[in-house]
């Protein structure tokens, strides 16, 4: 068991005042765990970055300098996965980033394929966030699989390209007046409402997150 963990979570812009509500969205997704860790004294951390970018390289000095901290990085895949994470970001064009000496693959997590994708393993939660939008076209919100899912099933999301997970919320809000879906006006918002456990049971990316800080922190989810 782990004394600190420290998420490096990509998202947020460049500000404060929009990185603020990415720490605050992430940790009531994450509350389960956030409070099994705080109820044994373990120090726990959500540091959003601007970029993907930004959020390795801060990833990578932080593990020099706090090297008794379990360091996690927690970016978009940004296409479907069909390899190992630390593969995934050594291969993909526009990071081709090398994994750390010392670090385990469970250092290396992914929200496959997007942030987005996860809000879609939760349809009612986004339509009741823009339930009082007026406009907004609740059928373009896909339904997803009654549960329990059949383990190919539970796939189906994570292989969705980003392209389609963004135009189907395009779809969704592009009638209403000033409130078409904006990651950084929305993402942390809905971040905050979806239902951790259905988009771990849609997405299993989400459910090894999950596993990986459980098992770092000595709990049982």
């Amino acid at each position: 068991m782990v004394e600190s963990v420290a998420i490096h979570l990509e998202g947020g812009g460049n500000s404060e005042a929009t990185i603020a509500p990415f720490r605050q969205g992430m940790s009531a997704f994450l509350q389960p765990l956030v409070t099994a860790a705080r109820r044994q004294g373990i120090r726990w951390r959500i540091i959003p970055y601007g970029g993907r970018s930004q959020a390795f390289r801060y990833f990578r000095n932080a593990l020099k300098t706090e090297p008794e901290v379990f360091h996690i990085l927690l970016v978009d895949a940004e296409e479907a996965v069909t390899q190992t994470a630390w593969a995934h970001v050594k291969r993909r064009i526009g990071d081709q980033w090398v994994a750390p000496k010392g670090v385990n693959e469970e250092q290396c997590q992914l929200m496959v394929v997007v942030m987005e994708t996860w809000f879609l393993a939760d349809p009612d939660a986004v339509k009741e966030f823009f339930k009082h939008t007026k406009g907004f076209d609740r059928d373009a919100i896909p339904p997803v699989p009654p549960l329990p899912i059949p383990p190919k099933v539970a796939t189906v999301l994570e292989a969705m390209s980003k392209a389609k997970v963004h135009e189907i919320l395009a779809k969704a809000t592009r009638n209403t007046k000033n409130e078409q879906y904006q990651k950084i006006k929305h993402g942390a918002k809905l971040l905050a409402m979806i239902n951790p456990e259905r988009v771990r049971q849609q997405c299993p990316a989400c459910d090894r997150l999950f596993r990986t800080l459980a098992e770092a922190i000595g709990a049982t989810i």
